[in-house]
């Protein structure tokens, strides 16, 4: 008897594990290839919310964290069958790399989702321009927004007091305040060629003023060329040759072999009166920043008779992407709408330094300048007017590097736009199209 009962408790006890082994296998999980590195602030705070999300709702995240690679990573492995639902990065590479490639998944039921706790709406709770610029044509969307990114140029409000100068707003404001950061020994804007996205910035917003948002956008896709024959990209190509080393020589020493973090050293060390960048500079920067730099931005000057808004500014969102043949997309749209909750956001502004698109949760100290050109703009753009992500090939083989041979001053402002056309319409001819 005393047998029989041990082995009926025996039995019991196997079958509590053999349960709880099939609820094991039974918990429903995602897999998410994330942009972060372990140990970054931004995969903290990431990390606390999966392990929040997991213990509220029972389910496991299959977290890889691989760096900023992820979109090309994860490429070959999908080609190889393996199932991956979720991946984050910046709106141009996702769309560049995932849209264009028809691998990501509409993601606008989102906007109609709740925040899970919080009875709102997604919709209701993002500033609209953190991804309505990323809405095509046919009105689908590809993602959803958690960090909001913005870019200006960025100097140190204590040494523009001491110098005298005011941020300018216009192109000659720009120049003047240029001679008067020459005249005290200072290089006007620290840059370096190298960098792809330092070298992008300045052509695409000098065009963006002078011809308006969009523009670049719809010369990049006119097979003909003929829009690059517009005498307006004679101008554009004269102001970033008034950059050049040959023009006004507004560049740091040596920019045409500075690479990263070269420039924005300089500048932080006060080499330099500014540097154009994304507002995750001051976190780059802040630990070589003297105790008394106080972070300032302004935006990208106008120019006389620019048809281009001059109030407005870039937006780039960073964010999540579901793919289009996930496995398991409505748990890993549940996640998304999850990490929008207040407490993240609040946590992605003090942990990070970044800003949220989430309303109503203000920006980091060092971003209230930048913040400010936000909300007030009139309208915004995107990172490059959109090429790097709608057309990507041609904007490596043919943009950067006539922006390259612009800002050393190689070419003038006339060659500048002939080249453009030219190469345009013969890289459009090479695809067959």
């Amino acid at each position: 008897m005393k047998s029989s009962k041990i082995l009926l408790v025996i039995g019991i006890m196997i079958g509590i594990v053999f349960l709880g082994s099939i609820n094991i296998l039974a918990k429903e999980s995602f897999t998410y290839w994330s942009m972060w590195e372990k140990g970054e602030p931004q995969q903290q705070v990431l990390e606390q919310a999966i392990k929040d999300f997991e213990e509220e709702f029972g389910v496991e995240v299959k977290v890889n964290w691989v760096g900023r690679a992820v979109v090309t990573a994860l490429k070959p492995r999908l080609l190889a069958g393996e199932n991956i639902d979720l991946v984050d990065q910046s709106g141009e590479e996702l769309y560049g790399a995932l849209v264009a490639n028809k691998i990501a998944g509409k993601m606008n039921d989102l906007l109609e989702m709740e925040v899970p706790g919080e009875s709102k709406q997604i919709k209701d709770l993002l500033i609209e321009e953190s991804y309505s610029a990323y809405v095509r044509d046919d009105g689908a969307l590809y993602i959803i927004p958690y960090n909001f990114i913005t870019s200006a140029f960025w100097y140190d409000k204590n040494l523009y007091q001491e110098l005298g100068i005011e941020p300018p707003t216009t192109w000659q404001e720009f120049l003047q305040m240029a001679a008067t950061l020459k005249e005290n020994g200072l290089d006007p804007v620290a840059f370096g060629i190298q960098t792809e996205v330092y070298r992008g910035y300045i052509p695409y917003l000098t065009a963006a003023r002078i011809l308006g948002a969009g523009a670049l956008n719809a010369a990049a896709r006119d097979h003909t060329g003929q829009l690059f024959r517009d005498p307006r990209w004679i101008e554009v190509g004269n102001v970033l040759y008034t950059f050049s080393k040959e023009g006004n020589n507004l560049f740091m020493e040596g920019y045409g072999s500075s690479v990263w973090p070269a420039p924005q050293m300089d500048w932080i060390m006060g080499l330099a009166g500014t540097f154009y960048c994304g507002s995750w500079i001051p976190v780059e920067t802040k630990q070589a920043a003297g105790p008394d730099f106080e972070y300032g931005a302004f935006i990208f000057p106008a120019f006389e008779d620019g048809e281009g808004d001059p109030t407005a500014v870039e937006t780039y969102p960073i964010g999540f992407s579901i793919l289009k043949d996930s496995d398991n997309s409505d748990l890993a749209k549940k996640f998304v709408a999850f990490f929008l909750r207040e407490e993240y956001a609040q946590a992605w502004v003090d942990d990070t330094m970044n800003m949220t698109p989430r309303i109503g949760i203000a920006a980091p100290a060092d971003l209230k300048d930048a913040k400010a050109a936000l909300d007030n703009a009139n309208s915004t753009f995107r990172l490059n007017d959109g090429v790097q992500a709608d057309y990507p090939e041609w904007y490596a083989k043919v943009y950067l590097p006539l922006c390259s041979k612009i800002l050393l001053g190689k070419i003038t402002g006339e060659q500048f736009a002939e080249m453009l056309s030219e190469q345009t319409v013969d890289y459009w001819e090479k695809r067959g199209e």
